[in-house]
């Protein structure tokens, strides 16, 4: 089962034209993404391994916009696992249910030199699967 976050927006959030622009949204999805890994591995343990994923590519899209006063649910989980990366995929739903964005983001594993290593067999079960 995806892992799910519901986000409240605060006008402070919104842009001049009144709503979530595309950089916070982004910010949003990596809370979200973070509270996920939270459930299986707290930060603290995360920073002191001798490998990190890092964003390798972003694939977002846009449905309708999201404004100030709205709750929306980001719902997150593994969409794919390859050799060095994996692909975390996610949904923002409006209160309404209504799609506000979807996006996939693919990761890459590093050592501590930036070199890509092998996805470490743990990491495989970080992420809920996608459902």
């Amino acid at each position: 089962m995806s892992d799910e976050l519901t986000i409240h927006i605060h006008p402070s959030d919104c842009d001049s034209a009144g709503h979530v622009n595309h950089a916070w949204m982004l910010t949003f999805l990596e809370r979200a993404r973070w509270a996920a890994l939270e459930k299986h591995m707290p930060y603290k343990d995360y920073i002191k391994r001798a490998q990190w994923a890092v964003v390798r590519h972003v694939d977002i899209s846009y449905s309708v916009p999201s404004l100030p006063g709205d709750d929306f649910i980001v719902k997150t989980g593994l969409l794919s696992i390859g050799n060095t990366s994996f692909t975390v995929k996610q949904t923002a739903r409006n209160q309404r249910n209504t799609l506000l964005c979807e996006a996939t983001i693919v990761y890459v594993t590093i050592s501590p030199e930036g070199k890509p290593i092998p996805v470490p067999d743990e990491w495989r079960e970080i992420f809920s699967p996608w459902e």
